[in-house]
């Protein structure tokens, strides 16, 4: 878990700095359409190390262990490092899409759209994994990775200070090079389909059983 711990150190230096002038470095390192706009392009990386609160950073940090867990097993470092950091650069653009309601102003920190990546790219490398998330019980990956995106998507209309739009296209991004790198690529995405039929469904069938 080199790589892991490695990330979730540097988030932990990256958030102890920022404390030393909080509001600057948000405002100024943060991801927001304006900022990016003017040039600051830099900010699609360093808002990923910027996290709100240290309830925050734990919430992202514990997920990004368990995650980073099952995955360094079975994923090389090159990999590894390529999806968390583009899915978390390319999410970020999505606050920049008028359909989600974001501003100009809005602030986009964490590094939860970066960990969406890793979601996306176990769900399809190791889809029979076992995996601690996103509940506290472990997962098949594929399972988990249904779960996930689905209470994303239930929330990405809803008002909220989380960028549910960023975790979805995070999860997208680090899926497609999951689908790129995995085998049996059309079983595993009929698989996953199928999950996330099952499980939107089941309350329904359930309700009308009981």
């Amino acid at each position: 878990m080199k790589l892991t711990l490695f990330l979730i150190i540097l988030n932990l230096i990256a958030f102890l700095y920022s404390l030393t002038n909080f509001d600057y470095y948000i405002e100024n390192y943060g991801f927001n359409p304006k900022n990016f706009n003017s040039g600051n392009y830099y900010v699609i990386i360093t808002s990923m190390f910027l996290h709100a609160n240290l309830g925050h950073l734990i919430g992202n940090m514990i997920a990004l262990f368990f995650l980073g867990w099952t995955i360094e097993n079975n994923v090389s470092g090159w990999k590894y490092l390529l999806v968390y950091f583009s899915s978390g650069a390319l999410s970020n653009l999505s606050v920049m899409l008028p359909i989600f309601g974001y501003t100009p102003e809005t602030i986009a920190i964490g590094a939860s759209a970066a960990i969406s990546g890793l979601v996306g790219l176990g769900t399809f490398v190791c889809p029979g994994k076992f995996v601690i998330f996103p509940t506290a019980l472990p997962l098949p990956f594929v399972v988990g990775g249904a779960i996930y995106l689905l209470v994303n998507l239930s929330n990405l209309f809803t008002p909220s200070n989380v960028a549910y739009s960023a975790h979805i296209f995070g999860m997208l991004s680090g899926a497609l090079f999951g689908l790129g790198w995995g085998e049996d690529r059309k079983k595993r995405l009929l698989v996953f389909i199928l999950l996330l039929i099952l499980i939107s469904t089941s309350p329904l069938i359930i309700g009308y059983f009981v």
